[in-house]
């Protein structure tokens, strides 16, 4: 791994395919975002002056895209793409317009809520979320953007389980049946979605649009649902927060998300000539 944070090495770094990165894919919560969950004033001056030199941005997060576009709002009027929901929904960040879903029914989620016998859990939606029995008010997403239930609703799609764990245990390696696919935003959170819903094969779909190859791609995460996307990409960048797994599979690190680490690359090696 190489440290590639706020210095220059003599222009923007290039990828596996010998070329500048077109496509900037970053990661929201403990990547772009400051701790607070917003973004700096740094981070979007960096993110708006790379999309002024060429580079496609995309946000893969595995927050649903309501939540996502409205701490993204600093960006809009740049044509980026929003992956939301840990790779279910890609859609344009602007206007909202789904361009791929992969979804749960709600049968399947209710099985795998079973198998795991009685834990915390609650799902995101299209256009909400749910809370199951027992979960914790720190993981409410806040006042007034969920509702309690005892189980989950036959009418609409589910995007993502999400079960409290405790901190350092391992997600399931797959869900009943091979049915969902299990990954992890973060300490004591555990996702499931279904089995084409992640940050890996959401991306690619927004590639075969653009016609760009992996090759072109530079991608920035902290998490365990980061690692594939990290691994794919023709540069994988790992802030100096992210966990250890995540920062041996990167190529690259930066500065913690707190000292604007994506910003800080991309000053440092992209927007040199701006």
């Amino acid at each position: 791994m190489t440290t590639v944070a706020g210095t220059h090495l003599g222009g923007c770094p290039r990828t596996r395919g010998g070329s500048r990165p077109a496509v900037v894919v970053s990661d929201l919560d403990g990547t772009l975002l400051l701790p607070d969950g917003l973004l700096s004033e740094r981070t979007v001056a960096a993110l708006r002056a790379a999309a002024a030199q060429g580079s496609r941005l995309v946000f893969a997060t595995a927050r649903p895209a309501w939540s996502a576009r409205r701490l993204l709002s600093a960006l809009s009027g740049l044509g980026a793409f929003l992956v939301s929901s840990n790779g279910a929904v890609v859609s344009d960040l602007d206007s909202g317009g789904v361009r791929r879903i992969r979804a749960m029914t709600p049968a399947t989620v209710r099985a795998e809520i079973a198998a795991l016998g009685r834990r915390p859990w609650a799902v995101d939606r299209e256009h909400d979320r749910l809370l199951g029995p027992d979960w914790p008010d720190i993981l409410a997403s806040g006042p007034g953007t969920a509702r309690h239930v005892d189980d989950v609703p036959d009418d609409s799609p589910v995007l993502c389980l999400m079960v409290h764990a405790d901190p350092g245990e391992s997600p399931p390696p797959h869900g009943a049946w091979d049915a969902v696919r299990w990954t992890s935003s973060g300490p004591g959170l555990h996702e499931a979605s279904a089995p084409e819903a992640d940050k890996v094969s959401a991306v690619a779909s927004v590639l075969a649009c653009l016609g760009i190859g992996w090759d072109r791609v530079v991608a920035f995460g902290d998490a365990p649902n980061d690692m594939e996307l990290l691994a794919a990409a023709g540069l994988g960048v790992a802030v100096a927060n992210a966990s250890m797994d995540v920062r041996e599979v990167a190529d690259a690190l930066t500065a913690r998300n707190d000292d604007d680490g994506v910003a800080a690359w991309l000053e440092g090696k992209c927007l040199c000539h701006v």
